[in-house]
């Protein structure tokens, strides 16, 4: 019987194998040769080649990735969308910033999005305005949404058209929901825990399809993202609205903190770089400065 081979995208891995889209159709994949004990390198999200015929297939070659996460494990991503709540549970946003320095330094677009708005009251949703207007200013898009009410989904999915997406932000903010809505799946979506903090309601890491030929994935929960390899005199560099301005500084290695001409807090004067953001980078470059001063131990 001849060999057929195929080329497609991996939706999802286990132990045992992955599931292959190509164009329609999805394969269900084992491993070739060294693949078989390389399983755990492959990522969805991956370009890969595969062969097989009669309901056999297996993953021949993986293709080169333009790019690839280790948390959350995707390859080949367009965009991260950044979920977060400002209730049930409330999310500090130096977490979230944490997690778009992270793509801004791998090239990676983000998106921010406010969700669980059917459950803001005025003061949380006043909160919520400002998160949503830091980032506006910051240059990323952002959405206001409920997955229970359906506001702002409309939104959020104009921005999967065609790109391979995925979902990331603490348990409990609602991304299994989100995705559930905006993919037609049944995600398992859990209740918050008795502290306040939500369960994990994804196992495994998968991509869904999505309207206009995109991808849409959600993660296995989501752990704290590190600054690695990051000098601080650099972090501002990963601050979008800060990237032209921290050249204008009187000191070249400025670190926008308490040095003088520096053009960083003066537009945060003006109000052309967000307190909110200039406040989380404080907190962050904190982070950098410990870090760096340990990284020969």
């Amino acid at each position: 019987m001849r060999c057929l081979k195929l080329e497609g995208r991996v939706l999802s891995v286990r132990s045992d194998g992955c599931l292959v889209s190509v164009g329609a159709d999805v394969f269900r994949c084992g491993w070739r040769g060294r693949l078989r004990y390389d399983s755990q390198k492959i990522l969805a999200g991956d370009i890969v080649e595969i062969e097989g015929g009669s309901g056999a297939w297996v993953v021949s070659r993986v293709l080169p990735r333009k790019n690839a996460l280790t948390r959350p494990p995707f390859a080949n991503v367009d965009q991260v969308i950044v979920v977060l709540s400002v209730v049930e549970p409330e999310v500090d946003p130096v977490v979230i910033d944490r997690l778009l320095v992270v793509l801004e330094r791998e090239g990676i677009s983000g998106v921010v999005c406010i969700n669980k708005s059917d459950l803001y009251y005025d003061a949380t949703a006043d909160v919520a305005r400002k998160v949503i207007e830091a980032y506006k200013i910051a240059g990323y898009p952002t959405a206001f949404t409920s997955a229970v009410t359906g506001e702002g989904l409309d939104t959020l999915a104009s921005f999967l058209r065609g790109k391979v997406t995925v979902l990331a932000g603490p348990s409990g903010v609602g991304k299994s929901l989100l995705i559930s809505k905006l993919t037609g799946s049944r995600q398992a979506v859990g209740d918050l825990s008795k502290i306040g903090r939500g369960r994990h309601t994804t196992k495994w890491v998968s991509l869904l399809p999505v309207a206009g030929d995109g991808y849409l994935a959600d993660t296995p929960g989501f752990q704290k993202v590190d600054l690695v390899n990051v000098e601080p005199e650099k972090l501002s560099y990963l601050f979008r609205e800060m990237v032209d301005l921290a050249p204008l500084c009187r000191f070249p290695r400025c670190l926008h903190k308490t040095e003088p001409g520096c053009r960083v807090k003066e537009a945060v004067s003006e109000g052309t770089v967000a307190e909110l953001r200039y406040e989380n980078y404080l907190r962050l470059l904190e982070e950098c400065l410990e870090a760096w001063k340990r990284r020969y131990e």
